[in-house]
């Protein structure tokens, strides 16, 4: 049975221990710029 945990603000599959870095200055753009193009993928 897999173990790991899900990041509770952008829901990524982590390791035991491991810390995302989705909260780190400068990832924000990128965060969202991945978010916008995964919206269009689904709407079209």
């Amino acid at each position: 049975m897999p173990y790991y945990n899900i990041c509770p603000h952008c829901g990524s599959h982590l390791d035991p221990g491991e810390r995302c870095d989705c909260q780190d200055k400068g990832q924000e753009s990128e965060r969202q710029e991945a978010a916008d193009k995964k919206k269009e993928v689904k709407s079209a």
